[in-house]
């Protein structure tokens, strides 16, 4: 034979053996690999057959990948690859805190459901509020995870999810599985603190960027209640700069200390004192002291405690029932009308006026009643109309006792509280009244101070204390209810 066709014989038997191969199990004994032995002619796995025996022989129980195999057996250049894998664990999800309301604690722009063209800029900003018993969160429980197993099916454990990071702070209580609401208040979260905050700071003014404020708990702005808006407390308003022609009511107290320009359209109203630098031209109501640094101007002032001024009273209307303290003049050298009372209970002049309402109404039905009682026979709509004022004359009865009722309380509160008095420390200025419920005083002249005005209870005359001394007031003037 010649040499030339030897070696042609060789070369076609290299080219049609067969690779052999080995396996192999990764260290973490999640795979098994499949590797070309290089340069053997002898043993090795060759056949698929020999793949799956050499499972059994190590007791491997992952699925073989039976496409890759026999591919990678017939492959001029096999690459050593995976042809069997473990299931991996896989972890479980981490807990976590299903919100049901803004978190953020920010005003947010809340659209007119009825008509989303139509913008109410005064209202349509809104801070999110939460009431006791609402469910503020749901807390979602961690997941157990889904277990593995290698490639010899030895099982691997999942980890579990961390259970969800919180914690619950005032205003809210954990149970069942949710966070709830025990006070109203705005909800927020910090650092992983979920609470009901009771108080709303708001950073700027209350104006088109904030809306009007109502929140259940006290509110601070560091800016200032602009013209035309409103803020409602069910506690307390702290306000850093002016109230400009606004209205802010609380049923806790109202400080201003910026000071309160009423632009005659301000309406002050609280449960507690009113303090304020100055006030001008509003309208301030308090069941408790109203404390005023500097004037009072062309207001009308109602409070059921005492009313201190460090500086004057000029124009309007002052109704204190404790008392009041004037740091500086009541009324002015141009004879502004200027008025105190004194002992009055401003809730009393209320039922009064209640009262009074409920007469005209009252007697309104008693004249078509005289009407109706000469007809000998009533049209049906007359029928109807009287059966309706029957029905409305009990009920109108009945508040006209609750009203009689308060004012007889009332009556008996201004009675036995005889030590109200209005105190001047600068001058008493002509065309000054100061009445009280039993009489009245009006000055003719300037009266330097200090003073003290007050009323006799046993004489029903206002007297005036000055240097120790006691004068009465004109008995012209001095009349009696």
């Amino acid at each position: 034979m010649a040499e030339g066709d030897t070696a042609e014989k060789g070369a076609a038997a290299v080219q049609t053996e067969p690779s052999r191969f080995k396996i192999s199990i990764t260290k973490d004994r999640m795979e098994v690999r499949m590797y070309p032995l290089i340069g053997i002619h002898e043993g090795g796995l060759v056949t698929y057959e020999d793949v799956v025996e050499a499972f059994k022989k190590e007791n491997i129980k992952a699925e073989i990948d039976e496409a890759l195999v026999r591919s990678q057996l017939v492959e001029v250049n096999p690459q050593e690859t995976t042809i069997a894998k473990g299931k991996r664990p896989h972890d479980g999800r981490d807990g976590h805190i299903e919100y049901k309301f803004d978190m953020s604690a920010k005003p947010q722009f809340v659209a007119d459901p009825k008509d989303s063209s139509a913008i109410d800029y005064k209202n349509s900003m809104q801070v999110t509020l939460v009431h006791a018993g609402d469910i503020l969160a749901t807390i979602i429980p961690p997941g157990p995870g889904e277990p593995g197993e290698d490639v010899n099916g030895l099982p691997i454990e999942a980890k579990p999810g961390a259970k969800a990071k919180y914690f619950v702070g005032e205003g809210l209580e954990e149970k069942e599985g949710d966070i709830i609401v025990t006070a109203s208040g705005t909800p927020s979260v910090q650092d992983d603190l979920l609470m009901v905050r009771r108080s709303y700071v708001l950073q700027g003014d209350v104006g088109l960027s904030s809306g009007n404020i109502t929140f259940p708990g006290t509110v601070v702005i560091h800016g200032n209640v602009t013209d035309g808006f409103e803020v409602t407390s069910d506690e307390n308003v702290v306000i850093n700069g002016l109230i400009t022609g606004a209205k802010v009511k609380a049923k806790g107290y109202i400080k201003c200390s910026g000071g309160i320009q009423g632009k005659d359209r301000t309406e002050i109203i609280a449960g507690g004192f009113v303090a304020a630098t100055f006030i001008n031209a509003a309208v301030v109501v308090a069941e408790g002291d109203v404390l005023v640094t500097k004037d009072i101007l062309h207001s009308t002032i109602s409070c059921l405690g005492e009313l201190r001024t460090g500086g004057s009273i000029i124009g309007g209307v002052t109704s204190v029932f404790k008392g009041a303290e004037c740091g500086g003049d009541v009324g002015s050298e141009t004879g502004v009308k200027t008025i105190v009372n004194i002992r009055t209970h401003y809730r009393q002049e209320k039922a009064k006026e209640q009262a009074n309402a409920i007469a005209t109404e009252t007697n309104a039905i008693f004249d078509r009643y005289k009407t109706w009682s000469k007809q000998d026979i009533l049209k049906e709509e007359d029928t109807a109309k009287l059966a309706k004022d029957i029905t409305s004359l009990q009920a109108l009865i009945a508040k006209r006792q609750m009203c009689d009722n308060q004012v007889t309380k009332f009556n008996q509160m201004v009675f036995e509280n005889k030590t109200a008095k209005i105190k001047i420390l600068g001058t008493l200025e002509s065309d000054v009244v100061i009445a009280s419920p039993y009489t009245r005083y009006t000055s003719t002249a300037h009266m330097k101070g200090p003073l003290a005005v007050s009323e006799n209870n046993e004489f029903q005359k206002m007297a005036i204390m000055r240097g120790g001394t006691v004068y009465g007031g004109d008995p012209g003037e001095n009349q009696h209810p």
